[in-house]
């Protein structure tokens, strides 16, 4: 009888040593691989019910990535915007044309500013003349009644203290006679951007605890779909880690298909809204060209939709996977 008794303990030793760390690991991820295979297919083997979760996916995150790329072009008229809310520096009548060139050159090269453009008095005096429809009556006065003129460019984004200290920075300047700035196109589109930001927050923390909930309720009638197999799992001694591998998989695929559908229903509303604004841009005599969601914006949105889903699957699955005993 002892020497049977030493036989097997020999054997389970040896067994024992021969699973080390690296088969492990390769057991872990072969099990990762087939279970994360098995499961799309599953949802690929029911493909009416899992459209119309990926399509639910899909919409809700398609909201907030129009707001997005509807904010990444109005940052690109932003520079058209800017030129309303310039300041305008009227320079001193005795200011020559090289002088003001020159302090246009010393304005530009400040922090503060983005850009400048120097006009000088004749310049002036031509644009004025073929806009105002007054050519016979300036052709009367003795000489240029209108100064040269320097347009400053604040950067875009620019704090209003900061501004006022730019105005009276300006000011000091000798050759600088008067200052004028139209600070309500400034206020407005500091407003719009601030706003457009704000919303597309409120609606995308909004939308995201719509897809946790729609993942989150899609799981748990997948739980009580496959309660008997899960039983029978736990009773063999399966772990809840192993138990929930596959609807954790289950959430990844529903976000990361969801995402990648909300990527193409943004090209295509793209593509549909691209020629009329380029009509209405052209009637308009400017160069705007509507641009797509930018593809560093389309992969946070890709990566968001998977941590959602992820994030669904395993706030369900740990709700009930626990009252689920064999």
């Amino acid at each position: 009888m002892a020497e049977p008794k030493h036989t097997v303990k020999t054997q389970a030793g040896a067994s024992l040593q021969e699973i080390g760390v690296r088969k492990r690991l390769n057991a872990w991820a072969a099990n990762h691989q087939l279970v994360a295979v098995e499961t799309l297919m599953r949802l690929l083997s029911k493909p009416l019910s899992s459209l119309l979760t990926w399509m639910v996916i899909a919409i809700a995150l398609t909201m907030p990535g129009a707001l997005w790329m509807a904010l990444d072009n109005m940052e690109q008229l932003s520079g058209r915007f800017q030129a309303s809310g310039r300041i305008t520096l009227y320079l001193t009548p005795k200011a020559t044309e090289e002088q003001g060139q020159q302090l246009s050159d010393r304005i530009a090269a400040l922090d503060s500013v983005a850009n400048t453009e120097f006009i000088d008095a004749d310049t002036a005096l031509n644009d004025f003349r073929d806009n105002s429809g007054l050519q016979a009556a300036l052709d009367f006065l003795p000489e240029n009644p209108l100064p040269a003129v320097i347009l400053v460019e604040p950067p875009l984004g620019i704090e209003q203290a900061a501004l006022l200290r730019l105005i009276e920075q300006l000011k000091s300047y000798q050759l600088v006679d008067s200052v004028q700035l139209d600070m309500a196109w400034v206020e407005r589109l500091q407003a719009m951007l601030a706003l457009a930001e704000r919303l597309i927050g409120v609606l995308g923390v909004l939308l995201a605890l719509a897809i946790l909930l729609v993942v989150g309720n899609t799981i748990r009638l997948a739980i009580a779909a496959r309660v008997d197999e899960i039983r029978v799992v736990k009773l063999v001694g399966g772990t809840n880690a192993y138990v929930r591998r596959p609807f954790l998989y289950t959430g990844l695929w529903y976000g990361m298909v969801g995402g990648l559908l909300a990527w193409l229903l943004l090209i295509l509303c793209w593509a549909l809204l691209n020629g009329p604004v380029a009509d209405l841009a052209e009637l308009y005599g400017s160069g705007f060209e509507l641009k797509p969601l930018s593809a560093a914006a389309a992969m946070v949105l890709l990566l968001a939709a998977m941590l959602l889903g992820w994030l669904g699957a395993w706030w369900s699955v740990s709700r009930h996977l626990d009252h689920i005993e064999p």
